[in-house]
């Protein structure tokens, strides 16, 4: 769709995964993907996605991509102001807020891409955030405890300093399967949990009864609604926020569920933008904001705070990316650009993709 020398196209993808991923919320098989390209008449082109696991919820959001697209303001302006105009013009559900956040993020990497520089410093990024820690998300339900170890001792050498591990309902399985993660990242606060809020408030009190290990954090351990009923733990936090929608719903975890530790998820929130406002607001609260997902973008968001949590380096749900290059030997990550500086994997796009008409 030319206008004002930008040019916007819509893509859906359904990538397999091979092989699959076991996480607490079961079998993910494949991903699917809306992804957007915005590009001007000199050659710059920014690229903005969000992810789904059901083709259902892909096609929804495409819908209303096109719709925000079709009626956005001419040029990279309008764009760049789709958050805004999805609040002003759509019934704002899952649906919209996704199409919006793959929107919004394709238009800022051409901006950084039209100016030359990294997202983060369009964004206003500190002095001295030019390097932040990361860890890796995976050690996923499938291993064994042997497996466990030989994955994390592959984290280890690729100089991952943390890494995040998927944990199931059962207190006996989860011990044995932290202490397998720790005899590799036996460093205090190195090893965080990811449980899929498939826990409830009873199953995480009595995990953190149990557990001597001093973790990163133990993530999502109940619905949100029941956060406030985990009780407080001396040295294992709880951090949560990536299903969040809202900066209101982030800061009643904040105040009635006394985080101090959350996570957010820019598709969940509605893009860049929206993912701004919240985290300096929680920031300023005295909260420390990390990102869910998304690592080319986090990592980009995550620059732009005085401080973060360390970026989630988690690479399966966008096959058509080449994964961002992992850690140097100080396990930090350098924030570059132009944009997000993102490289596409082509022949994913070729193989599993469909332009949609506008």
């Amino acid at each position: 769709m030319p206008g004002n020398s930008v040019n916007v196209e819509l893509w859906n993808l359904r990538v397999p995964l091979d092989p699959p991923i076991q996480a607490p919320k079961g079998l993910t098989t494949e991903t699917c993907l809306l992804l957007v390209f915005a590009s001007d008449d000199k050659g710059h082109r920014g690229i903005g996605y969000s992810s789904f696991r059901r083709p259902a919820d892909m096609d929804q959001a495409s819908a209303i991509a096109r719709k925000l697209v079709t009626e956005a303001a001419p040029g990279l302006a309008g764009l760049l102001n789709v958050e805004r105009q999805e609040e002003a013009t759509c019934e704002s559900s899952a649906a919209s807020r996704c199409a919006a956040s793959a929107v919004s993020l394709a238009a800022w990497d051409l901006a950084g891409k039209q100016a030359g520089v990294p997202c983060a410093d369009l964004w206003g990024r500190p002095a001295g955030r030019d390097k932040l820690e990361c860890y890796a998300s995976s050690l996923w339900l499938d291993k064994s405890p042997a497996e466990l170890i030989a994955e994390a001792k592959m984290h280890r050498q690729n100089n991952y300093r943390a890494v995040k591990m998927r944990v199931n309902r059962s207190l006996k399985d989860n011990l044995e399967r932290i202490d397998a993660v720790r005899q590799v990242y036996a460093e205090p606060g190195t090893v965080a949990l990811e449980t899929g809020s498939d826990w409830t408030a009873e199953i995480a009190n009595e995990f953190l009864d149990a557990c001597s290990a001093k973790l990163m954090w133990v993530e999502d351990p109940s619905p949100h609604d029941q956060l406030h009923r985990v009780r407080d733990h001396p040295f294992n936090p709880i951090a949560a926020g990536e299903k969040s929608t809202t900066a209101r719903e982030l800061y009643e975890l904040y105040t009635r569920g006394r985080l101090r530790k959350l996570i957010i998820d820019v598709q969940y929130v509605g893009g860049p933008v929206r993912f701004l406002e919240a985290a300096r607001a929680l920031n300023a609260l005295g909260a420390t904001v990390g990102g869910h997902r998304f690592s080319h973008y986090s990592m980009h968001l995550l620059a732009s705070l005085p401080r973060s949590l360390p970026i989630e380096m988690l690479d399966w749900t966008n096959p058509a990316f080449h994964p961002l290059a992992g850690p140097d030997a100080s396990g930090r990550l350098p924030v570059e650009g132009p944009g997000f500086r993102i490289q596409l994997d082509q022949a994913v796009i070729d193989r599993h993709g469909v332009k949609l008409p506008l």
